[in-house]
């Protein structure tokens, strides 16, 4: 069977969860198989749950280097564990997420952070903000401009109909008011802007 992608996996931190969701993903039977998978990046010997600065740099260039290769074209798409924010940051990593860190290495500055599983593929208005910054961080515009992001991200992916639903800030979508405005002053619009 000829593989029509490469896609590069970087684990994260190796003291986290990545190794074992990796590898539980890669001996699942459920991937394409019209891809290929390949394991970025060298990870030092560790004990699971405790990530050192070690651990932490690992995980770093892991990110730098499946950025190189996917910039050269050995990859088609990269798929990145998880890793401890603390520690990155610890040993000069700067950005607030993963995310951000491919967007400003590419020089994106339209981009979402977006989680897909099965057929549910979810993208984010607001990321790596503490709650009590949310509400204020939430604006229509950003809601429109993600939304259409999804969209597009969506049809890219062969879905020419794709069915977006947005979620509410508050419980029971602010109960008309009552538990929150931010669902009839900043989403409602955004809903009808999109």
């Amino acid at each position: 069977m000829i593989r029509e992608f490469r896609i590069g996996i970087t684990l994260g931190d190796c003291a986290g969860i990545g190794p074992e969701i990796v590898d539980r993903a890669l001996k699942s039977n459920r991937l394409a198989r019209r891809a290929e998978y390949e394991i970025i990046g060298k990870y030092p010997d560790c004990t699971p749950g405790h990530p050192t600065a070690e651990t932490a740099r690992a995980a770093a260039t892991a990110l730098e280097e499946a950025l190189t290769l996917a910039r050269r074209g050995e990859f088609d798409a990269i798929v990145t564990g998880p890793v401890y924010k603390a520690r990155m940051y610890d040993v000069g990593f700067r950005f607030p997420g993963q995310t951000e860190f491919f967007a400003e290495r590419c020089g994106v500055t339209n981009f979402a952070m977006c989680l897909t599983g099965g057929k549910i593929t979810v993208a984010l208005v607001t990321a790596h903000l503490p709650l009590r910054k949310v509400p204020r961080a939430l604006k229509q515009s950003e809601i429109v401009r993600v939304g259409l992001l999804l969209a597009d991200f969506l049809r890219a992916r062969g879905n020419n109909v794709p069915r977006i639903g947005v979620a509410g800030l508050n419980p029971h979508a602010g109960e008309s008011g009552k538990l929150g405005r931010e669902e009839i002053e900043i989403i409602s619009p955004a809903i009808a802007a999109l």
